[in-house]
């Protein structure tokens, strides 16, 4: 309790407060009680800044701003008392892809009335981002006047200027992430800021609603200051070319580097915006890319077909008139997949590919638990499953579009499109699956996940697979081989071990082969001519000249942001004859810690990079989690303090490095190490070591799984191309390492019980991911099934009673013995339901708290962007 208020869950918390859901017991209603943080309240200036913004913003009453209700103290405890308000913050909304113009214009116009409201009461936001923007059934509300993350002086006036000095160093870090992308030139150089400083602010979210990018982008907050001072954004036209130009006027004028040269009030901002809504009667009618989010997906295939359809007419009245082709139009759409099913995305895979007529799309997704192939036509509203490819990945068709190839369950495999024919096994290939390409009766694979390090043949019959190149000295991997239309020149990716990518052009009929293009990810042909591929998340297309070996002239930008991961060469587009079907990718990735009952805060959400691993040290205060920069496709191991919310690097060395634990006296951190181009292989890196050492020789995929409950072994899980993933036991004493579990099914992610008699494990025996537990004591017991109908990421809670992992409807599921120590029966429980982009998960000692990795989708992550007609 709190006076009057009795508290109900954790909300989520800042730099200098925590905010709960809690209920007023005289009135009976729920409101939001936001707390100053306990290393704050003795503070005498934080408690008066603390009490102003309360008086501030009591004086505020408008619609669209959230309601101060009272202020209070109990314990020595500050609060105040606010609106309980329902909904999305703007950047989650944001974070699901670009807004439709009737509503961009609507939240804009709402937020600038909001901020003149506040304005001539003299309060200046400071820290307006889309993060302090709740959307309701009713409309926008502004949370946290007064707030600022960046601080220098307390003074409210408007006329004093603002240091940047950090308030606390200890969460710097996480105030700077939160506000420096939306600060002003002004603010950033400490000079006096005034009402127009949220005029910038709010022209950075406009500029984000409708692009789904941020206007200044950098890799540091030194680099997005910089930019933020000296540097342009994009025009917003290059990258939503169906944009208004009205908009884009409105928008680059809030953003003027100098206060004078912006517009002078947040009212000038609301009025011109609502002049847009109001002359705009059909705009959304004429942006189907801005509301595609919006819009039935049958309607946006509907415009897109009256286009062809209207383009295909002109053409036949030109061609009857006038005697001579007139040139196609091209049409660019966003093309997203039913509800039911969910697209599989992959790092070592594209998991979709065009058609050569450029007219059906497949591609690889979840329906349920089950993953298969489905084909979209562009000139159909239906999305056809393919019977018969359960497990299936990386897509491929044949040159005359009436085959797939595809693998699954170890296989390459081919089916043909539009019949009832049983898919037929052409050959084995590695675990992990294969990339392949198929013209003539021709097929080239390589293997996707390595097992093989180069480029095999066989007839599209099947047979035996014959190996077409070979590894030069210094390349470790040749993978992604495209076949041209002759069925006899093809191109491939080229990787050394200094990470150095390849686009060569080689022939089947010879073992001369030439380099086409550096520090590329993917390539297709878009047209005989002309060849596509990404280079820095940027999708290119350039003259190609085959029967010379040459590229020509300069490339042609297509779109920012294509997904690729550069350590395996995958871009994630494809292309043929005219067509083009790409994947944005702008996420950034969260990381969030949340208690048994669901309620989560954020941990981090750190700018352009992504999470890929992560676990808890022994005592539960600290996480080492791993961090690809999205910019370079690298990650390394960083040590996250939870309750200080800072982090340190400990690794620096390039690739990869994967799956970090922690050692049980908590000095040193166990990871895979992809460095130099190599396998994942395990490796050691004590905390304040200046190197790592390798514990396993290089070979297969290595994957640190946990110690041993004494800590004299580790158990992790290696790739075998016979057995697949299997789980061995390394002694920590003597460095050798020997199987536990390997059988011709995938077993991974070993845990071991705290009491060292179970390890808990992840099989696909059943065709699904499930949950087993083995004894360590008597290897000949059978094994346990845990799970019921699929699930991931066992862990044990420290004493060993408790047993958690993640359902395949991604509940966070607990599982007790009936009788403690025997496994045989138990009963498991839904705690609560992670997110469904929530990508890696792990749960403290004390089973308490859980720690969850979220992709957080930017614009387009959920569509497939189409362009037709490309010339």
């Amino acid at each position: 309790m709190l006076g009057p208020y009795e508290v109900d869950v954790l909300l989520g918390a800042g730099g200098m407060g925590e905010v709960y859901r809690a209920r007023d017991t005289r009135l009976g209603r729920t409101v939001a009680i936001k707390v100053l943080m306990p290393g704050l309240t003795a503070s005498s200036e934080r408690r008066a800044r603390f009490e102003r913004e309360a008086r501030a913003i009591s004086a505020l009453s408008n619609p669209h701003i959230c309601a101060l209700y009272d202020i209070g103290r109990a314990d020595d405890i500050e609060y105040l008392v606010m609106e309980y308000i329902e909904g999305e913050t703007l950047a989650d909304r944001i974070a699901r892809g670009r807004l439709p113009l009737s509503q961009l214009l609507r939240f804009g116009t709402e937020i600038a009335q909001a901020l003149q409201h506040a304005h001539r009461a003299g309060i200046t936001h400071r820290d307006l981002k889309p993060g302090n923007v709740m959307i309701t059934s009713a409309g926008v509300k502004l949370l946290d006047f007064g707030l600022a993350k960046l601080a220098g002086s307390d003074s409210d006036s408007s006329n004093a200027p603002d240091a940047l000095t950090l308030v606390n160093p200890i969460t710097a870090e996480g105030m700077i992430v939160g506000t420096v992308v939306y600060m002003s030139p002004e603010q950033i150089e400490g000079r006096a800021v005034d009402h127009r400083t949220d005029i910038f602010a709010l022209g950075c979210i406009l500029y984000e609603m409708v692009t789904g990018q941020r206007p200044f982008g950098g890799s540091s907050h030194v680099s997005i200051a910089s930019a933020i001072l000296s540097s342009d954004p994009a025009p917003i036209r290059s990258l939503e070319p169906s944009a208004p130009a009205a908009l884009e006027r409105i928008i680059l004028t809030a953003l003027e580097k100098n206060p004078a040269d912006r517009w002078q009030t947040a009212q000038d901002v609301a009025r011109q915006l609502r002049w847009l809504s109001e002359s705009s009667t059909s705009a959304e009618e004429r942006t189907p890319a801005l509301q595609s989010l919006r819009v039935s997906r049958r309607l946006l295939i509907a415009v897109a077909i009256a286009a062809v359809l209207g383009g295909l007419l002109v053409w036949g009245v030109g061609r009857l008139f006038y005697g001579r082709r007139a040139a196609p139009s091209t049409i660019r759409l966003h093309l997203a997949t039913p509800e039911d099913i969910q697209y599989s995305p992959a790092y070592e895979f594209s998991n979709f590919a065009v058609s050569p007529d450029g007219r059906t799309l497949c591609f690889v997704g979840r329906q349920g638990t089950a993953q298969a192939l489905f084909l979209r036509a562009l000139d159909s509203f239906d999305v056809r499953k393919v019977e018969g490819t359960d497990g299936a990945s990386s897509p491929f068709w044949s040159l005359d579009g009436a085959w797939i190839g595809y693998s699954a369950h170890g296989k390459l495999w081919k089916t043909r499109v539009g019949g009832n024919t049983v898919p037929v096994a052409l050959c084995d290939v590695f675990s992990g699956g294969a990339v392949g390409s198929w013209a003539g009766k021709t097929i080239l694979f390589a293997d996707g996940a390595g097992g093989r390090n180069e480029i095999f043949r066989i007839s599209d019959s099947g047979g035996a697979p014959v190996k077409v190149t070979a590894l030069k000295q210094g390349e470790w991997r040749q993978t992604w081989p495209r076949l041209l239309p002759d069925a006899r020149h093809f191109l491939y990716q080229s990787a050394d071990l200094s990470l150095d990518r390849k686009l060569v052009l080689a022939s089947l009929d010879s073992p001369e082969s030439s380099v086409l293009l550096r520090n590329v990810s993917g390539a297709a042909l878009v047209a005989e001519d002309q060849l596509a591929y990404v280079r820095d998340s940027k999708l290119l297309v350039q003259r190609f000249d085959a029967g010379k070996g040459v590229m020509i002239g300069e490339p042609s930008l297509i779109a920012n942001d294509v997904s690729y991961f550069y350590p395996s060469g995958r871009g994630a587009f494809d292309a043929a004859n005219g067509t083009i079907v790409y994947r944005t990718d702008t996420s950034t990735g969260r990381l969030v810690m949340a208690d048994r009952k669901g309620a989560s805060r954020l941990i981090d959400d750190h700018g352009p990079f992504q999470f890929l691993g992560l676990s808890f040290s022994g005592d539960g205060k600290r996480a080492a989690v791993t961090v690809l920069d999205r910019a370079t496709g690298l990650g390394d191991i960083w040590i996250y303090d939870l309750a200080r919310a800072v982090r340190d690097r400990i690794t620096n060395e390039p690739g990869l490095a994967l799956t970090p634990i922690w050692s049980r006296d908590g000095r040193s951190i166990i990871y895979s190490q992809a460095a130099a181009g190599s396998l994942p292989r395990l490796a050691r890196r004590g905390l304040t070591s200046p190197a790592s050492e390798y514990l396993m020789p290089p070979g297969s995929f290595q994957f640190a799984g946990s110690f041993s409950a004494d800590g004299s072994a580790l158990f992790f899980s290696r790739t075998s191309p016979k057995t697949k993933d299997d789980i061995f036991k390394l002694d920590m004493r003597t460095q050798t390492a020997g199987p536990v579990i390997a059988t011709n099914f995938d077993e991974s992610d070993p845990q071991a019980s705290p009491d060292g008699k179970w390890l808990a494990f992840v099989s696909d025996a059943t065709g699904v991911d499930e949950i087993y537990l083995q004894s360590l004591i008597d290897a000949a017991a059978p094994r346990v099934r845990i799970s019921a109908a699929g699930g991931h990421t066992p862990r044990w809670r420290a004493d060993g009673g408790e047993l958690f992992y993640v359902s395949s409807q991604n509940d966070v599921m607990s599982v007790v013995p009936r009788v403690p120590g025997q496994w045989t029966e138990t009963t498991s429980t839904a705690l609560f339901r992670q997110p469904a982009n929530a990508l890696r998960f792990d749960a403290s000692p004390d089973g308490q708290s859980f720690l969850f990795i979220e992709g957080s989708h930017g614009a387009g992550d959920v569509f497939f962007h189409v362009i037709t007609g490309w010339q």
